[in-house]
């Protein structure tokens, strides 16, 4: 896939509503830049400006919070247009996919920085990226559960 050439304002009015959804515990830990993916040839997704890595580390709390937010846009992930999140806390880590709608635990080294990573990575659609209206909307219409 293509490199984009800047930010989008889709993805940052995501992380801007993302933090806000957690007063702030979760917080923009990087978003655009142009890089290949950690240990490999091929570019990030980060490239394409529809990528975000969202920490909580030094916040009270923050890995409970994280997976509260992890539940909520599990849960409103076609709304919320997500793709991919990537959690790299316990073990080899694990990601959770669109197409499969469930979570792969990794048996083996997969992502860089698990164990231990105190971010989740997500990715969100071309769509999202591209309109920081229907983020805002998106986030409105969100089901806290």
């Amino acid at each position: 896939f293509p490199s984009h050439d800047t930010t989008r304002h889709g993805t940052e009015e995501w992380v801007r509503q993302t933090c806000n959804l957690t007063g702030g515990t979760l917080w923009n830990n990087g978003t655009w830049v142009v890089r290949p993916m950690r240990g490999k040839e091929g570019l990030s997704v980060h490239a394409t400006g529809r990528a975000m890595d969202l920490s909580w580390r030094g916040k009270p709390n923050g890995r409970k919070q994280a997976e509260h937010l992890i539940d909520i846009i599990t849960a409103n992930n076609q709304l919320l247009g997500v793709e991919m999140i990537l959690d790299y806390w316990e073990g080899f880590g694990r990601g959770w996919r669109c197409d499969r709608q469930q979570w792969q635990v990794y048996d083996k080294p997969t992502i860089h920085g698990a164990p231990g990573g105190d971010w989740i990575h997500i990715e969100i659609s071309p769509r999202m990226a591209d309109s920081p209206h229907r983020v805002a909307s998106a986030f409105a219409k969100v089901n806290m559960i």
